[in-house]
């Protein structure tokens, strides 16, 4: 997935997770890692449009969770809490490493939003 850079509407919802990167380099004086977008200094894959396409992928897979998440309530996993539930698919999200520990998390909360169901993260 690519962002048109031309457009700079890269608006993402508040508690979206920031990456964070440790690095360093070497050398006798402080440095810090970073990269120039249109003229100011971000972390690595921190810049407007890289924060943007992570959280259309975030959202995406939210979105299909939540109807993944309503079809095993229904289904196979009916006798199990909307908790439990959530609890797994966080647990298989992490697995994936398609996402951060915080994406993932920022994920299911999303997906428990979505719900109305309960889930404590």
């Amino acid at each position: 997935m690519s962002v048109d850079t031309q457009d700079d509407n890269f608006e993402v919802p508040g508690d979206f997770p920031k990456p964070v990167h440790l690095g360093a380099v070497g050398g006798a004086q402080p440095k810090f890692l970073a990269v120039m977008y249109q003229g100011r200094f971000y972390e690595p894959g921190a810049t407007p449009p890289e924060v943007y396409e992570r959280w259309l992928m975030c959202n995406d897979l939210a979105e299909q969770l939540v109807k993944k998440s309503l079809l095993s309530k229904a289904g196979k996993r009916a006798h199990m809490s909307e908790t439990e539930i959530l609890e797994q698919y966080f647990i298989r999200l992490l697995a994936t490493n398609w996402t951060s520990n915080e994406e993932a998390r920022w994920i299911i909360n999303k997906v428990a939003s979505e719900l109305d169901w309960q889930i404590c993260f």
